[in-house]
């Protein structure tokens, strides 16, 4: 059995306003734009500063095409990429498991406040020491880094998603004897849905970011150590060719796995009353 939907009380003219949105075309001319407009801010950067310092797009682009050639690129990005998802899958699971225990139970929320906060307190350099320390360098330290960085963001945003939801539809599930399953699945899953996904988009970021720091202080291997080799040798456009595969490595994450995850989640929305 499926619920209808609840429809809030918001007035009759604000209900039938239609939505301000951009259609594709327009959304692509924009997008466009605003990455011609960075590549133009980059270029006059790099005209005006020493090419140690700052490689312009071509010479970035020259050091990609070298990499993507001799094949070193995406071997780099597969080791990057695995360790990422694997501390993705690991953050998610804690963090969404914890946020749903927590937001069914004061005493569980009151207990993980002050864990919550002095994880996002501490300084990444020293969780990345420590992970050093008790894992040496590889994979598991790199995995360890994200996985603690990350889990907190996950578990705010569906924490939030429980703060929100509308008390009123769960009575009417509750007046309608909904079963724990129903109730979960139904009711509380749906709810909670955009802020889960919110935390995911934000825990990928961070992500990267993350695996990116792990790999250049401690591994043999990955985005991070080519990075940190490329520093080494002051390589600046090779530097600069291993930050663009960063983003390429977000821009797979946002397309092939955050968009479908973000659909699932909020299919309920767009089902016909």
């Amino acid at each position: 059995m499926r619920l209808l939907t609840f429809q809030s009380s918001l007035p009759a003219e604000a209900a039938s306003r239609p939505a301000v949105t951009l259609s594709v075309r327009a959304r692509a001319l924009w997008s466009l734009g605003g990455v011609a407009l960075m590549l133009l801010a980059w270029q006059v950067l790099a005209a005006h500063t020493h090419a140690a310092l700052v490689a312009s797009p071509v010479a970035t682009w020259d050091a990609l095409r070298g990499l993507v050639a001799s094949g070193e690129l995406w071997a780099e990005l597969a080791i990057t990429l695995r360790r990422l998802l694997a501390a993705l899958a690991l953050s998610s699971a804690l963090g969404f498991g914890l946020g749903v225990i927590a937001g069914f139970s004061l005493n569980a929320r009151a207990f993980l406040e002050p864990v919550r906060w002095v994880i996002m307190t501490l300084p990444t350099i020293f969780i990345a020491v420590m992970g050093l320390l008790w894992f040496g360098m590889g994979s598991t330290q790199v995995i360890f880094l994200v996985t603690v960085i990350v889990t907190p963001v996950i578990y705010i945003n569906t924490l939030y998603g429980f703060d929100t939801l509308d008390h009123q539809l769960i009575e009417m599930a509750r007046l309608y004897r909904f079963s724990r399953r129903q109730m979960f699945t139904e009711i509380y899953l749906p709810g909670i849905g955009f802020s889960v996904i919110t935390g995911l988009t934000l825990a990928a970021g961070i992500g990267v970011r993350a695996v990116v720091i792990a790999e250049l202080l401690g591994a043999f291997d990955g985005v991070g150590h080519s990075f940190n080799r490329a520093w080494t040798f002051l390589n600046t456009p090779e530097m600069f060719a291993w930050i663009a595969a960063s983003l390429v490595l977000m821009a797979g994450l946002e397309f092939a796995l955050l968009n479908p995850v973000r659909r699932a989640l909020t299919r309920w929305k767009r089902e016909p009353i």
